[in-house]
Formats: structure tokens, sequence, C-alpha cells
């Protein structure tokens, strides 16, 4: 097997000089300029091989440990996979909405617990933070 064109995969091409010392090739279908180099990246059976040992059970820093390549590449190996093969779940019946306002809850607890429930509010009145002046 010769070497391909990386945009068309023909095999009809010429010596078109040298590139950062490698030889670059011009392809007599496409036109493209390209070099004989190895393609970029970790090979995919080194990417599945990550995806089943943290399926498996292994963290993603022993993972990277294992196979010789950092935390976050895992990571980002991982989000692919789980945005190609793992779809969410639609939600089933209504959903409902609720909102927590934590602020209010704590202040309430705070006031309950200093014994301040009878003074009233200890919200500013709403309109800013400064007096009115006329």
């Amino acid at each position: 097997m010769g070497l391909r064109c990386k945009r068309c995969g023909g095999e009809e091409h010429v010596k078109n000089g040298l590139m950062r010392g490698h030889q670059r090739y011009l392809c007599k279908s496409c036109g493209l300029n390209f070099t004989d180099t190895p393609a970029r990246g970790k090979p995919l059976a080194l990417k599945a091989a990550a995806v089943l040992l943290y399926v498996s059970g292994l963290s993603m820093n022993r993972t990277a440990k294992l196979l010789g390549v950092s935390t976050p590449t895992i990571q980002a190996w991982l989000e692919q996979f789980a945005a190609a093969y793992a779809q969410k779940p639609e939600p089933e019946g209504r959903a409902v909405v609720i909102e927590l306002d934590e602020m209010w809850h704590y202040l309430k607890k705070v006031r309950a617990a200093l014994g301040l429930e009878g003074l009233g509010s200890c919200f500013r009145p709403a309109g800013g933070l400064g007096m009115r002046r006329s």
C-alpha cells in the first residue's frame, strides 16, 4: 500500500519539495500539498481502553497514569464517548420546578435562634440602599 492523499485518498502524486525536513507531495487528483507524517492524536484502541477502565471502576487519575496520558485527556475522551453513545433520558410525566431562596431560610433560622422573631423584618425596603430625598 502506497502513500495516499490526506483529502481525497488518491494514490497519484508527485514530489513537491521539502517542508521542515519532510518530503512534500502534490496530489494529482485534488491538488493538495501534503507530507508523509504520522496521524496526530492517540489511537482509537487507547481511547476505548480508557473508557473501559473508567467504566470498570478505575479513577480518572489512575487510568491516565496507566495509559501514559494526562487526566484532562481522559476526561475529554469520556465526554466525547458520552456525547456519542449515552443519550440523556427524557423526563417522564410532569416536571415540577421549585425555587428556594436559601438566604431567606438562613435569616429566618438565625432570627429564630437568637429570639428576634418579634422585631420585624431584617430586610431593607425595596428601592435602594439609601434614604429617598424629595
